[in-house]
């Protein structure tokens, strides 16, 4: 088992040395050269969420894909394609993924083919056997979003949400962590830095850390334009935009024409579609279909191949590139 464990593991790093050389030569020529298989996939357990978030697709209701839950055959189909190379596996994207009643099968089912697990949820689904599951498992990292330490604060981003059930899903993690002798998963606290939020930043730390937290971390937000001036943060340190000379509001980065997420790692949507990134919220330029093709034929197909070289080339022509920090 170690020797086949070991040659698994040779094979993943293979294929990242590859996709960084690919990524480099390709920036350098400007055009797509032999992308390989991604090392880290995104899939998205569910596109339903239970909490009405104003920033979030899902949540304010301007996702306009179909609401469903991925089909299991259709998961077990795609890892057990991807598994010989994707070391990491992101089983979140749209929608909270406890909603899925087979979320900790699909974890456990990725671990067996060593991948790497995480998942980020809103810790509102957390009970007492949820968290056993989660920790028994084989998950590797759990974020959990607060956003806030009171509930007036917390609800005003995360609506619909009870702070004091995200406050119980860390201790409940915690506990069967403890109880079980174990380190994994990992649990990461999150804080989204908004105009709102921003003066709770120390109380943040604090609670995760006396709630039993691994790790408290601070994200700048993706906001759409319209929203900017509602939700940036005065700590400019936390903003993802700043404002020119002319008082427009602009990311604080110059977008070049290169993104690594395109041969690094992909998005597969609740039924069953390959995205370029987690920026195509609504699958505006979806490659193909897993249920009609392999993967493979998918990330090195037409659609793909000229996606890729219109970022080398021109990617401020993509909305969504306009507002990401890649």
């Amino acid at each position: 088992m170690f020797l086949k464990d070991y040659i698994s593991w040779i094979r993943k790093g293979y294929n990242l040395l590859q996709l960084i050389v690919s990524y480099s030569v390709s920036v350098i020529l400007k055009r797509p050269l032999f992308p390989m298989n991604p090392f880290s996939v995104s899939i998205e357990p569910s596109n339903q969420c239970n909490l009405h978030c104003p920033e979030c697709p899902t949540g304010n209701g301007s996702l306009i894909r179909p609401k469903q839950m991925m089909n299991w055959d259709l998961y077990t189909k795609i890892i057990d394609e991807l598994a010989p190379n994707i070391s990491n596996l992101i089983l979140y994207f749209q929608g909270e993924p406890l909603l899925h009643s087979k979320l900790p099968e699909m974890i456990r089912y990725a671990h067996a083919h060593k991948i790497y697990t995480m998942i980020s949820t809103n810790g509102q689904l957390v009970t007492k056997e949820t968290a056993y599951n989660l920790v028994t498992s084989g998950l590797n990292r759990i974020i959990i979003s607060i956003d806030g330490t009171t509930q007036d604060v917390y609800n005003q981003y995360r609506k619909g949400g009870n702070l004091e059930k995200v406050r119980d899903a860390i201790i409940l993690i915690a506990h069967w962590k403890k109880e079980l002798h174990t380190t994994h998963p990992h649990i990461e606290a999150q804080f989204i830095v908004m105009q709102h939020n921003e003066h709770q930043i120390h109380d943040f730390k604090k609670m995760v850390n006396q709630l039993g937290a691994d790790s408290a971390r601070l994200k700048t937000a993706q906001i759409d334009w319209p929203n900017i001036t509602h939700f940036v943060p005065k700590q400019t340190k936390f903003a993802r935009y700043k404002q020119n000379k002319q008082g427009n509001w602009v990311l604080k980065h110059r977008l070049k024409n290169r993104c690594w997420r395109q041969w690094s790692s992909a998005v597969i949507t609740s039924n069953g579609d390959v995205l370029p990134c987690c920026f195509d919220k609504n699958g505006e330029y979806v490659f193909g279909n897993m249920k009609q093709a392999s993967f493979r034929e998918i990330w090195h197909n037409k659609k793909a191949v000229t996606f890729r070289n219109s970022i080398l080339h021109n990617r401020k022509q993509f909305e969504m590139c306009r507002n990401c920090t890649s």
